[in-house]
């Protein structure tokens, strides 16, 4: 079952977010799933974006002091507070995933480049026609959750569907200020937390990107091959 939302996170100075416009502390939904609490948001200035992980699948946790394949240092660092925070609510830590920080790390360069969110109603979970993956404008009724879903099968070898978190700063946003958005929007955080529409969710892969104002998390059912 997937679900997103939409919420204010409160104003900022700088635009934060998954699909939302340098408005200061807005969060928008993207997984194509009801308002009940989980899927994709998407912000900008101070807005942030539910996705998905899973339990442990016989993989490590990454410390952020440490690297792991196919995912930048601040990736594993964004990784590390997601499944810290996890840790503390009591809940296992969730696998990093070379296969879903690929996806990162592309949807951040597609959104840092190619602003496929700029058209009207066109949201930070939106694709330009600029790469390798299907194009789409991802719009507020989630009629293109698909377009997300289907992502790290068009650019990996992952499996299963992805669904993301994502945020957006006018000027930079470091790890610890995205976990701290999509923590202060209820439906992104159960998302993370496994909690309402999310709470039967078994994450087995987690991703992430970062790349000058933006973040993403991306969250999966399946295990990543990519760890065998």
């Amino acid at each position: 079952m997937q679900a997103s939302t939409w919420g204010l996170l409160g104003v900022l100075i700088v635009s934060v977010g998954c699909s939302a416009d340098s408005e200061s502390g807005s969060a928008d939904g993207g997984n194509g799933v009801d308002d009940s609490g989980a899927g994709v948001t998407d912000a900008r200035v101070g807005t942030s974006d539910g996705g998905f992980g899973s339990p442990d699948s016989g993989i490590a946790s990454p410390d952020a002091n440490i690297s792991v394949a196919g995912c930048s240092s601040e990736a594993v660092q964004l990784i590390a507070l997601v499944n810290d925070y996890r840790g503390e609510n009591g809940l296992s830590p969730i696998p990093a995933s070379p296969s879903l920080c690929m996806v990162g790390a592309s949807h951040v360069g597609d959104l840092q480049t190619n602003s496929p969110d700029a058209p009207a109603n066109c949201n930070l979970h939106s694709w330009s026609d600029q790469g390798t993956w299907s194009a789409c404008c991802y719009t507020a009724d989630h009629a293109q959750a698909q377009c997300m879903w289907d992502k790290p099968r068009q650019l990996t070898a992952y499996p299963g569907n992805g669904f993301e978190n994502a945020a957006r700063s006018g000027g930079t946003i470091s790890p610890t200020q995205a976990l701290n958005l999509w923590k202060g929007s209820p439906g992104h955080n159960a998302v993370i937390l496994n909690q309402g529409n999310w709470a039967s969710q078994n994450w087995q892969a987690l991703g992430a990107g970062m790349e000058n104002g933006y973040a993403v998390l991306w969250f999966g059912t399946s295990v990543d091959p990519a760890n065998d």
